[in-house]
């Protein structure tokens, strides 16, 4: 599951040749073989109840649109969301400590608050902690202890005989220390390692004969990016407590999936037309971002050309803003498409070569794609 994606078919290959088992091309496939069907073993999983290899894509489930709710909180089902949300449902069901590892703009944060909205508020109670280059050991205690309440003489857990998720995110923002130590992750090795912490501050009773505090009933998940700019490898021995998943950036596949549904959805109160020419902006979209990260890579002096998903998620957020009364042609979406494009992309662009190949590159694809309308939306 930590793989990197580049290392998955070499595992895929290894792990076909050690199993002795046979590989067959059914897409469903029972015990004594394995499923070859698709390219690795990653696109599968074991149906207990079936006893059968099924693939992911047949349990993500078509996207539903709720008008009027925060771009911010849509989530569309695709492969990735429904593989880690199973993941993580597995391993809070044994209170094992969680840690999704990917990039910026892979759905982490999201695909965890969605599990945890949809966990059942009378046996379950959930904690957001958002660590960032100024979070101490000390204000992370007291974020805890303020969620817990006393049960016994040094027994703690959370208020009305409830279980927690607790969720950190950024999990290696924490600044280090002169001694190379982050705090927050050195109390929170204390506590997944031992179950509990020191009391500490003004509440430490000194001659006492134990200033311990057993933490009961808590679960953990955690988010973060790879190590680079303000984030730090977090200590090994740490991580060894966690199941660890890297969260790879989406297929393309994934990507149109994503995007086309949230468009075709929001633009159902169209015209025909427009509706028609929605479909078509998602691969004009995807096309423009692979030729925008491929010629226009960071540099020193352009370290902020990073483009991911995030960039189009602002992109298709600004075309789920129109609205039928004021969109009516196909010209007009298409000059919303471009506008957007400029405003996410191209104002960050600060060489005059490199706005001109945003410029071409836009032009380009609203021709190819619009050429009875690439007049009005270029004009």
């Amino acid at each position: 599951a930590s793989l990197l994606e580049s290392a998955r078919p070499a595992f895929d290959k290894f792990l076909k040749e050690i199993s002795g088992l046979a590989v067959s091309t059914g897409k469903s496939v029972g015990v004594g073989s394995l499923p070859g069907a698709l390219p690795t073993l990653y696109d599968f999983f074991f149906n207990e109840t079936l006893s059968r290899w099924v693939p992911w894509q047949e349990e993500v489930q078509e996207y539903q649109h709720t008008p009027g709710i925060a771009f911010a909180n849509i989530i569309v089902p695709t492969v990735e969301t429904v593989t880690y949300t199973y993941h993580l449902e597995w391993n809070m069901r044994i209170f094992r400590p969680t840690l999704y590892s990917g990039d910026v703009g892979t759905a982490k944060t999201v695909t965890i608050q969605d599990f945890l909205k949809n966990l059942p508020g009378e046996k379950y109670a959930s904690l957001l902690i958002n660590f960032s280059s100024r979070t101490s050991s000390l204000s992370l205690q007291r974020n805890l202890e303020s969620n817990v309440e006393k049960r016994t003489k040094d027994s703690y857990g959370p208020q009305g005989g409830r279980k927690l998720i607790v969720f950190i995110d950024d999990l290696n923002m924490p600044k280090m220390d002169a001694y190379g130590t982050q705090q927050p992750i050195a109390l929170l090795k204390l506590l997944l390692g031992r179950g509990g912490l020191y009391e500490r501050g003004e509440n430490f009773k000194s001659g006492e004969g134990t200033n311990w505090k057993s933490i009961k009933d808590c679960g953990y998940v955690s988010a973060m990016g790879p190590p680079g700019g303000a984030r730090s490898a977090v200590d090994p021995r740490f991580t060894s407590m966690f199941s660890v998943f890297n969260v790879p950036f989406p297929c393309n596949a994934s990507l149109d999936s994503i995007f086309s549904s949230m468009l075709k959805r929001h633009m159902e109160g169209f015209v025909p037309a427009l509706q028609a020419a929605g479909q078509k902006l998602t691969a004009m979209t995807l096309a423009l971002y692979d030729s925008i990260i491929q010629a226009l890579p960071p540099t020193p002096s352009k370290f902020h050309y990073l483009f991911n998903l995030r960039d189009l998620g602002r992109i298709y957020q600004g075309l789920m803003s129109a609205t039928p009364d004021k969109f009516e042609t196909p010209g007009q979406i298409v000059r919303l498409w471009r506008n957007e494009c400029t405003r996410v992309v191209g104002d960050r662009l600060i060489s005059p070569e490199d706005r001109d190949f945003f410029n071409d590159a836009v032009a380009e694809r609203i021709k190819a794609g619009f050429s009875a309308d690439a007049q009005a939306a270029l004009m």
